[in-house]
């Protein structure tokens, strides 16, 4: 009895203070800065009040002590005071000779590398500076042969990380400064990375090199002419390069709820731990003199330690890895020191340590879906009365088919909100196939292909057949998840949950888990459940009961796309950005987020104005996941992949499209008027003739109005199409609000076609910096000359336009 009471009071504290800690750290992310004085005033404010509070004095203080060192953890981070030789302050535009090593592996992908650079030197034209930082490097190449703490030197432009911005978008800088990363460069080719010297190792990270090079090398000779996905699924499961996975692969995983396979993670790490342990403890339990020091379970959870790191540092030990190891490792020690059965304090000392070590890591998914999953299906064991039940119910087959699905269940809802948050898509099919897919992948081929690694310092012929094993299971499971992937109702895309609707679904899970138990929980349930109809009956009315139109020039970088929310909900996007490489996908990583975000799951209309890139790429994820009913554009046809990939998705999704012809007559759309007023109808059949009608001076021409206020977007005409609209009809131009033609460049926007718009507002959608130079000075003078209000995206983000029809307010995001 004396050691329970122990154990309880020993346990007590931990989780106020984890959740101090992680309040702490949220605190300094959203108010960093705080001056010392109020920090001293606040401190000796509560300490005044604990120290006359009756009771444990002591302890109360401690959730506030470790909210200060959450608090002050992150300010490295988020208020850093760089050094004054740091690289951040020689970004100026021009290139340098930049000298530095390689840390950490060198990420590999099919069409390019990326490597973090410790600086050392930069020099140009007769100047040297000695320097100090991390640059990430992307080189537009595979390279092969490079490794961590090689020295190199190569030939970029530094450049400032910067963001999308666009309301609730990915904060790409944040994101690489938690990775103390505050300058980028790129490099076009391979052969301008020059190695200076091979990295000198220690005999440790040597073998570990060597030892993952080898295994890289037996997973390719196992593979040998089979699928190139399952030895890229292996060396993901094995030594922990994802690099060759490729997207439809990772999309198959995605759909069938089981992606948390191919990122070596708790799951994984949890699994060789307790394979070891009942390897272990199977073998200690045939020790009489062991059992009779009752050493068989805490010996075995000693020596599974070992396995644990090492398939740790098999895997590169990234982040991610680190962290599910600290967390086995910490539940293994609760073995050896007997606190096995209090779960969850074991779960809360893991997090304590990781967020202590790195504050930063809060932030990150793999930490975020991890503790997520852990907890929930901890909780459901020991609170869902079902689960409690069967757990005491003797071990048939029945009882732990049932136990894991549970387990399953627990997992996959404990961790939904933040999974919809971060990708916007959930799998229906989840717990049926991670049935099926985490024991074949995560207990056979694991486990046979960790075996293959430790036969292969005895024999190259028994690790490779072992390993062959390894393979078929892996394409079997493969194939299987294929087919699971391929079912039409395997996944949907999903809105972005708020931070409030996702505290709003995890109070309604407890109050469910418990309502059966107290009353209180049955009164929150309810009360919860009224809140969350409230909750849906807002954002309902804020989408479909809206009476304004609200034009959102988004951030896409050099290229463009516009969101029209039209009164009563539907919605029109017209251009959708684009990279001219096309290995950002736009679409999918930031205007897909951006309607997401805006609760928008539809988009009833896409316009494309010219099939260049950087206007139509981003249309193509888009026109896939977003439910489109209808296409304009001008047909102009382009022999690109990405134009013949949207055609391809327009038929496949039976879209209609929309052309000149269509589009003769204006359009009324919840009483708002579109009218296509370019190109003229016979434009293909004059392209011939006339040298000037390119794909730009073809854009379809869109004007918008609603009421007294419209808005002109005439994608990228030059001066050639600006002249012939004015021939055909000068007044018709006036608008309100002008998309500035061509993002700005020097052979746009003439002097006669403004006097015609007479615009009150002039948008440029426009790349920070971009290498063609827009917007041209003169063209910014000439809109300057008007008395017009400018805005541009690459200074000030997204522009947000709304009108109820006769008033305007212009909300820029930054």
């Amino acid at each position: 009895m004396h050691v329970g009471n122990s154990s309880q009071v020993y346990a007590r504290p931990l989780i106020p203070l984890l959740l101090a800690l992680i309040t702490g750290i949220v605190a300094g992310l959203f108010l960093p800065n705080l001056s010392a004085v109020f920090l001293i005033v606040t401190v000796a404010f509560v300490s005044t009040l604990l120290f006359v509070w009756k009771g444990q004095k002591a302890f109360l203080l401690l959730p506030f002590l470790f909210f200060a060192l959450g608090y002050w953890s992150l300010q490295s981070w988020v208020s850093p005071r760089l050094p004054a030789n740091h690289v951040s302050h020689f970004v100026d535009g021009r290139r340098w000779h930049i000298i530095g090593t390689v840390d950490g592996d060198p990420e590999r992908f099919p069409e390019r590398t990326r490597i973090k650079l410790k600086a050392e030197s930069l020099s140009r034209k007769g100047l040297f500076y000695k320097v100090r930082g991390t640059i990430r490097i992307t080189i537009y190449e595979p390279l092969a042969g490079l490794r961590s703490r090689d020295r190199v030197a190569c030939f970029a432009r530094l450049k400032q990380v910067r963001n999308f911005n666009n309301p609730g978008g990915f904060d790409y800088r944040r994101y690489l400064a938690f990775r103390n990363i505050w300058v980028s460069a790129s490099v076009s080719k391979g052969n301008y990375v020059i190695r200076l010297h091979r990295a000198k190792m220690f005999r440790l990270g040597y073998a570990i090199d060597h030892a993952r090079h080898a295994v890289s090398g037996l997973i390719d000779t196992a593979t040998g002419e089979g699928p190139e996905e399952v030895r890229a699924i292996l060396k993901a499961l094995l030594i922990g390069d994802r690099s060759e996975i490729s997207p439809k692969t990772r999309e198959v995983f995605s759909r069938t709820g089981t992606a948390h396979l191919l990122a070596i993670s708790g799951l994984h790490i949890g699994i060789v731990a307790t394979l070891a342990f009942l390897s272990f403890r199977f073998i200690l339990t045939r020790s009489q003199r062991v059992l009779l020091a009752a050493w068989s379970t805490k010996g075995a959870a000693l020596l599974s330690m070992f396995p644990v790191l090492f398939y740790g540092f098999l895997a590169g030990m990234s982040p991610a890895t680190q962290r599910a190891v600290i967390m086995v490792t910490v539940f293994l020690m609760a073995l050896l020191f007997e606190r096995e059965r209090d779960t969850i304090n074991t779960l809360a000392v893991a997090a304590l340590v990781i967020l202590i070590i790195n504050p930063t890591a809060l932030f990150e998914i793999s930490f975020q879906l991890s503790f997520t999953a852990v907890f929930a299906i901890l909780y459901i064991m020991e609170h869902l009365p079902w689960v409690v039940e069967l757990r005491r119910r003797p071990p048939t087959v029945y009882t732990k088919l049932a136990l894991f699905l549970f387990v399953s269940a627990a997992a996959i809802l404990g961790t939904l909100p933040i999974t919809l948050y971060h990708f916007n898509q959930i799998s229906l099919i989840g717990i049926l196939t991670n049935c099926f897919l985490v024991p074949l992948i995560g207990f056979l081929v694991v486990p046979v292909g960790l075996l293959a690694v430790l036969l292969l310092p005895l024999g190259t012929t028994m690790a490779l057949w072992v390993m062959k094993a390894a393979a078929l299971t892996l394409e079997a499971s493969l194939g299987l998840g294929i087919f699971f992937s391929k079912w039409p109702f395997a996944a949907v895309r999903t809105v972005t949950p708020t931070l409030i609707e996702i505290g709003l679904y995890y109070a309604l899970a407890w109050a469910i888990v418990n309502c059966r138990r107290t009353r209180r929980a049955r009164v929150v349930l309810i009360g919860l459940a009224l809140v969350g109809l409230a909750d849906v009956g807002l954002w309902v009315s804020e989408r479909f009961g809206r009476r304004e139109l609200t034009m959102t020039q988004i951030d896409v970088g050099q290229g463009s796309s516009a969101l029209v929310e039209l009164p009563g909900g539907p919605c029109v996007l017209v251009d959708g950005g684009g990279f001219y490489n096309n290995r950002f996908d736009v679409g999918a990583r930031v205007v897909g987020p951006f309607l997401w975000r805006k609760k928008i799951a539809t988009v009833e209309i896409l316009v494309l104005s010219h099939p260049h890139p950087d206007h139509l790429n981003g249309l193509l994820f888009i026109a896939r996941h977003f439910n489109v009913q209808e296409v304009w554009m001008n047909q102009e046809p382009a022999d690109t992949e990405p134009y013949r990939d949207f055609l391809d998705i327009i038929a496949e999704k039976g879209i209609r499209v929309l052309g000149p012809r269509d589009l003769l007559s204006p359009r009324m759309i919840h009483g708002v008027r579109f009218e296509a007023i370019y190109p003229p109808l016979d434009f293909l059949e004059r392209r011939a003739k006339d040298g000037w009608r390119t794909a730009n001076n073809n854009s379809l021409v869109l004007k918008i109005s609603f009421q007294d206020v419209s808005f002109l977007l005439p994608g990228d005409i030059g001066t050639e199409a600006e002249e012939e609209l004015i021939s055909f009809d000068c007044e018709n131009l006036r608008s309100t609000i002008l998309l500035v033609p061509h993002h700005g460049s020097g052979g746009s926007s003439t002097p006669i076609f403004l006097k015609c718009v007479e615009p009150e507002i002039a948008i440029i959608s426009s790349g920070w910096r971009n290498i063609f130079g827009m917007p041209r000075q003169n063209i910014l003078k000439r809109y300057e000359a008007l008395r017009c209000q400018i805005f541009r995206t690459d200074r000030q983000g997204a522009i947000a336009i709304t009108t109820d029809g006769k008033h305007l307010n212009a909300k820029p995001f930054l």
